[in-house]
């Protein structure tokens, strides 16, 4: 075993010399083919001012033959910079050995007027397979030349023709090729050379020059030749389909349909394989329904045939036979595609392959049709006289058939000889996330337990579901904890990870429980005061823009369609002043709404965020911008806590100092009104009729009124304490302070005076109308401006319409009966200091 492992080594390391050290056939050497034309450049060109780079391309040259399926690259480029000696040093090949050659003409230096050769002897090559951190190989090899004793001012040029084409194309000929990079050109030059046989469709890109067209022999040439090409730089977070270069497309595909029967060719399923599948695959399945052996055919190919793709040269847009792909049980998108399309097929279930392309979506309409206008391959469904559309490159997706969640590819191409163009994709993918983190203090100053319970529905159920499978709880559970250490240093976890899976709903939930030691900390400015925040860390992947300049040139993309809520719930050791606060952002592309409630203890701060389109136009983009700033402003909620103050607003002897101060006051008061204020009634002479009619009414409530007071007193001790304004005051709420002392004192003064409005009432005196009329008046006005105050400190307060209601009818009945009824004039005919006894007599 020891012998044959050593032997395996040895013949790899052998297998990897002859590779590097070895010229691959693929590649030789020879002079330029005649049809070639030689193009010149300026060896002393630079960039222009504010174009500089470490490098400097002094010309582009490219030139195909379609006839001869040959394309010349010829390339010429200069050092400014040790940095571009780093840079540009190493020239790369791509080639694929299975239908491409490599003639390399010239690889030279020019120094000072000399020309150095630097074309090697043998040519290496490597096998590097870009795309295999996607699962991808596509068998393509490199030509590696290293440059050797390059110097800044040093000019390089390389030429080469790359002879053959991929024959799964037949004689289908697309090419897309841009004209500005993201680096200066001193002259652009590109030409195909056409069979006039060829009918071909040319668009421009973005305001391109036009070809110079030349009809010659049999061929004609397409020619462009640009001076001076810029460079063109990105912007960050561009959408995919977002292409601001310049550029053209050449096809000699007539429609979208020919392209169709051109893909339809290459999905074809032999007869044989068709009779295998049907017999030999299918009774694996058991599902009895059409729903049943959709659902379980489309779950078989998505979580148990892994993404992995074999593609080159034919392959490149071929599937393998579906047979295949079972047995292997990998395969590429396309694979994937077609096994589940033939296994519905053979069940009787209508279904084709849909090419797709991932970037450009719903925007390929505007393009013209290519061979290489798609990127991926979905599937269509036809069940039940209903279409849906199937990712077998999704994994673990929940919901049925028809719920399934389907990206928003916008605009595909149904693999089948009678498409007459592309198709249109509902536009139905969803991202719904609600987050609600409970806190809950022990003390002020100490700990806090805090629950998360998040839920996920359509494909972020489906992203959850997959990341869970893939990792372990307590990696999981360890990424978490270090996510939340960013917030809180001290926080742990006080019980495991809990998942709620509801597949068949496609709902997926979290639930979180940890114990936060440190959950208040010292204010860095302010001496004596704690603080603790509520941060949606989660919130802040939306609400942050890494690059905010006006400068930008592009449409900036969104996550859509999303909608986001979280919910931070704080339940308090003791009331607490907070102020309720709403905030509404809405636009044609996003919407926010954010919410801060607060009632007996508890603090509840609300915010939604949802994506109406993905990407905002660059004409929108500052607005954007701003209305993200104040979004971020919003995140981060603080309460503080002075100890000072606490101290302060905690000792009982302000709020009893004033309740004795307002005791007296109201009681000089009712002395005065009882002893001085004598006013001569309606008719002074005459006798006082006994209480009765619809005086009853406000008697009855006269006597309730110090009954209720007492029991508001004892049951909100707050309206006494002081607590109230003197925590407003020291918050440097000047404003609220006020009202609250004067409510307070109010309180006071009013238990004092009902209680000498019963008095007067009951003895019948003179001042007992004017009296009562002032304590409705007064009491409306309190009543009014003390639901006001409330509603302006917390809009999310439910105002007492019903109390502001009677108020208001009492005073507007009683105070003009008290005014003009008779006999309220004939009872309250005593004045004080009479020596009559207060008598009587009947009226009728």
């Amino acid at each position: 075993m020891r012998f044959n492992f050593i032997l395996r080594i040895v013949i790899l390391f052998s297998l990897s010399f002859i590779n590097c050290f070895a010229q691959h056939p693929s590649i030789k050497k020879g002079p330029k083919k005649p049809w070639i034309e030689d193009i010149g450049y300026n060896k002393n060109a630079m960039p222009e001012a504010g174009q500089e780079s470490s490098y400097y391309y002094l010309l582009t040259d490219e030139q195909e033959n379609v006839e001869a399926k040959e394309s010349f690259i010829h390339n010429v480029y200069k050092f400014l910079s040790n940095e571009g000696l780093q840079e540009m040093s190493d020239l790369n090949f791509e080639f694929d050995p299975t239908y491409e050659q490599l003639v390399f003409h010239s690889i030279t230096i020019l120094r000072d007027g000399k020309v150095i050769d630097q074309l090697p002897a043998v040519i290496k090559t490597i096998q590097r397979e870009q795309d295999m951190d996607r699962n991808l190989y596509d068998g393509t090899l490199t030509a590696v030349v290293n440059l050797k004793d390059v110097r800044v001012g040093d000019i390089v040029e390389y030429a080469y023709t790359r002879k053959g084409y991929n024959p799964i194309y037949e004689n289908f000929f697309s090419r897309w090729r841009n004209f500005n990079f993201g680096v200066p050109i001193e002259r652009f030059f590109l030409r195909f050379n056409i069979p006039n046989t060829m009918a071909i469709s040319l668009k421009a890109l973005n305001n391109s020059p036009k070809p110079s067209i030349q009809k010659k022999d049999n061929s004609t040439f397409y020619t462009w030749d640009i001076p001076k090409q810029k460079a063109l730089l990105s912007d960050k977070n561009e959408p995919a389909w977002y292409y601001p270069y310049t550029g053209i497309v050449l096809t000699n595909f007539k429609n979208w349909q020919e392209v169709a029967q051109w893909s339809s060719k290459r999905y074809q399923v032999t007869e044989s394989d068709f009779t295998k599948v049907k017999n030999e695959l299918l009774p694996q399945f058991k599902s009895e329904t059409d729903e049943e052996f959709a659902l379980e055919a489309i779950r078989f190919v998505q979580d148990e045939i892994r993404y992995l793709g074999f593609e080159s040269g034919l392959n490149s847009h071929k599937p393998h036979s579906p047979i295949q792909v079972f047995h292997q049980r990998f395969g590429d998108c396309k694979d994937k595609s077609l096994l589940l399309a033939t296994l519905l097929n053979a069940r009787g279930i209508e279904s084709n392959p849909v090419l797709v392309n991932t970037s450009f979506r719903d925007k390929l309409a505007e393009q013209l049709p290519l061979t290489g206008s798609f990127d991926h391959c979905v599937v269509q469904i036809k069940l039940n006289n209903e279409i849906s559309y199937v990712d077998p490159t999704i994994s673990s997706q929940g919901g049925t058939v028809k719920s399934l969640q389907f990206p928003n590819y916008g605009k595909g191409l149904v693999v089948n000889p009678n498409t007459k163009g592309l198709t249109d994709f509902a536009d139905s993918s969803k991202i719904l996330i609600h987050e609600v983190f409970t806190y809950e203090m022990d003390s002020v100053g100490g700990a806090a337990l805090l629950r998360i319970e998040t839920t996920y529905e359509g494909s972020e159920a489906d992203y959850q579901r997959s990341y869970y499978a893939e990792n372990s709880l307590e990696s999981i559970q360890k990424g978490y904890i270090d996510y939340y250490g960013n917030l809180y240093s001290s926080i742990e976890k006080s019980k495991d990870i809990e998942i709620y899976d509801n597949r068949s709903a496609n709902t997926f939930k979290v639930k979180e429980n940890y114990r936060i030691k440190s959950f208040w900390n010292l204010s860095p400015t302010q001496s004596g005061v704690i603080y603790c925040e509520l941060y949606p860390l989660s919130l802040e992947n939306y609400f942050s823009i890494s690059n905010k300049s006006s400068a930008r040139t592009s449409p900036y993309r969104l996550v859509y369609p999303l909608n986001y809520s979280n919910e931070m719930h704080l339940i308090l050791p003791e009331e607490w002043p907070i102020t309720a606060d709403e905030k509404k952002i809405e636009s044609d592309y996003y919407q926010y709404h954010y919410r801060v409630i607060y009632e007996n203890k508890f603090l509840t701060v609300l915010t939604n965020y949802s994506t109406k389109k993905e990407s905002i136009p660059v004409t929108d983009f500052a607005k954007y911008v701003e209305d993200h700033g104040k979004m971020m402003s919003n995140l981060s909620y603080q309460l503080t806590y002075n100890k000072s103050l606490a101290a302060t607003t905690q000792a009982k002897w302000p709020g009893i100092l004033v309740s004795i101060f307002a005791l007296i006051g109201a009681l000089v008061l009712s002395y005065f009104l009882y002893t001085r204020y004598n006013p001569v009634g309606y008719y002074p002479s005459a006798q006082s009729i006994p209480i009765g009619g619809w005086l009853i009414l406000p008697g009855i409530g006269l006597c309730i009124t110090p009954l209720r007071l007492i029991y508001d007193l004892v049951s909100d001790e707050s309206l006494l304490s002081g607590n109230g304004w003197l925590t407003w005051f020291h918050s440097q709420q000047y404003g609220y302070s006020l009202f609250a002392f004067a409510e307070h004192v109010y309180n006071v003064v009013f238990f004092v005076i009902s209680i000498l409005a019963i008095i007067l009432f009951f003895q019948r005196r003179t001042s007992f109308p004017k009296i009562i009329m002032i304590i409705y008046a007064v009491s409306t006005f309190v009543v009014i401006a003390d639901s006001v105050l409330a509603y302006q400190i917390d809009p999310t307060i439910k105002v007492e319409y019903a109390d502001i209601f009677r108020s208001i009818v009492a005073m507007a009945i009683w105070i003009p009966y008290f005014n003009i009824s008779q006999r309220v004039k004939r009872t309250f005919v005593n004045q004080y200091g009479s020596d009559e006894e207060p008598h009587s007599q009947t009226i009728i």
